[in-house]
């Protein structure tokens, strides 16, 4: 008796419909997220009299919405890329957001951390120890870096039609800046940056765009933990486990990032630290959810 073997097409179908149903499930998460942290923003307008935010805010609920709603496959790609779409324009937000909300700041308390972890004070001390104008380049080169590190390794996946490796670490992204955001909302930590400025670093042309980039682009309150550390990590482990070249490529620059952070005096060595923890734990949680989302379309198809 011959025994029948599913077909290749019948597979990736269910493959492409585990993909549906994780990007829709983040749209949702995405917009629950966006009805809560509403009413801080409002907040914020209302005390400052600027509506250009809320305006925003309400903007990317609505978008969020109209892709959950819409069921045709032409918007496919939209959802895909909804979170790395409008993920900077969240963090810009965030400064909102942690004003509205009105939480103290925790930088007491997370000082304490760093003087009983590293009593040597590295954010202020790094960069006088390792005072080279070429190590302090490279390492503000890598913090620069941050961007092309999370978005060039999805984007290969993408290009290379790998959808399901890419959904994954859209997911795991989405883990670790949902973490990173709420935990910023509920205990801002200013960082040393704002309240001492950045370390005594050596000059050069990298280092002063990086600072200029920070002035305009930073949010007060998202020091702990670095989410350039969490973000970056998620986006190397991701890579070497799904285009094990990129990731190859990656990490050397997100080890230098994570220095960097230190090294310039933009987060406490416990930010940093902590960063790590989250990332990995993400990347876990995503790997977990995935499986979960897997199996049940599984069942979901044998039941059919």
């Amino acid at each position: 008796m011959s025994v029948a073997h599913p077909h290749p097409l019948v597979i990736s179908e269910v493959r492409a419909s585990t993909a549906d149903r994780v990007t829709r499930g983040i749209a949702i998460a995405l917009a629950a997220y966006f009805s809560v942290v509403v009413w801080p923003i409002w907040r914020d307008a209302r005390t400052t009299g600027a509506l250009l935010p809320l305006a925003t805010h309400v903007a990317m609920l609505a978008y969020t919405l109209l892709l959950i709603a819409v069921r045709s496959g032409a918007w496919r790609p939209a959802l895909d890329w909804l979170v790395l779409t409008i993920g900077p324009l969240m963090y810009v937000e965030l400064r909102w957001i942690i004003a509205g909300a009105g939480m103290p700041h925790h930088d007491a308390v997370v000082g304490g951390w760093e003087r009983t972890l590293f009593p040597s004070n590295p954010s202020a001390t790094l960069a006088t120890q390792w005072h080279v104008p070429l190590l302090s380049e490279v390492l503000h080169f890598a913090y620069a870096s941050y961007y092309l590190i999370v978005y060039l390794p999805p984007i290969a996946l993408y290009v290379m039609g790998k959808r399901d490796a890419f959904v994954k670490t859209v997911l795991a992204l989405t883990i670790v800046y949902g973490a990173c955001f709420i935990l910023y909302a509920l205990f801002p930590v200013d960082g040393p940056r704002y309240l001492v400025g950045p370390a005594a670093a050596p000059d050069g042309p990298v280092r002063r765009f990086v600072l200029a980039l920070l002035e305009r682009g930073s949010s007060r309150g998202t020091a702990f933990p670095s989410s350039h550390v969490a973000a970056s990590l998620v986006s190397a482990l991701c890579a070497l486990r799904y285009q094990r070249r990129v990731g190859l490529i990656v990490t050397p620059f997100v080890v230098a990032l994570i220095v960097a952070t230190v090294y310039g005096g933009f987060h406490y060595a416990v930010d940093a630290l902590v960063g790590v923890i989250l990332g990995g734990l993400a990347w876990f949680a995503s790997v977990t959810l995935w499986s979960a989302a897997e199996s049940r379309g599984a069942q979901t198809a044998t039941a059919a």
